[in-house]
């Protein structure tokens, strides 16, 4: 249990983890590590982990908060989290090794941000702005963010096409 990969090339197996609570891998830039979120501190609070994919298992906690992924062009990570007292919870921005964590939006209820191929912008799914989940897409650079479903049903997990052109969602 915990997180592993397969190099494509060659076959060769790695282990990168071995807890149960570790979940949601995401490659920085330079893809040579992992950020993932976990509650392996058995305190029911998550937060965001580094691991270097080099096999040796030595997982770095980079702050409290879940749902990390790391930006397709620069070393940022979007997060959901709080401020460091627990309160002005929602998105949030960091450096990747924590620094600089920045509140993107107030929302407690705005989960699982991903990043746009250009880094420029990110979608992510919300239950607590219009009273069921929908996704929405906010611009980094001004803070603008558009509602981008509006249906009875529940929509989430948003993600990027390759060229950043088209969205798809569950629905």
């Amino acid at each position: 249990l915990g997180l592993g990969g397969i190099d494509l090339a060659t076959g060769e197996r790695s282990r990168f983890t071995y807890n149960l609570e570790d979940s949601l891998p995401r490659w920085n830039v330079a893809g040579n590590s992992l950020f993932f979120s976990s509650t392996r501190e058995g305190d029911r609070r998550p937060r965001v982990y580094l691991v270097a994919a080099n096999n040796l298992i030595v997982a770095e906690t980079i702050r409290l908060g879940q749902d990390a992924d790391a930006n397709p062009v620069d070393d940022r990570i979007l997060f959901k989290g709080c401020d460091g007292t627990g309160n002005r919870c929602g998105l949030w921005l960091m450096n990747g090794d924590g620094a600089n964590a920045t509140a993107l939006t107030d929302n407690p209820a705005d989960s699982r941000p991903r990043w746009s191929p250009d880094g420029a912008s990110a979608l992510f799914m919300s239950d607590g702005r219009d009273g069921n989940w929908e996704v929405y897409q906010i611009h980094l650079a001004d803070g603008n963010i558009t509602r981008l479903t509006d249906s009875e049903g529940e929509d989430g997990l948003p993600i990027y096409s390759a060229s950043g052109e088209s969205v798809a969602w569950v629905a």
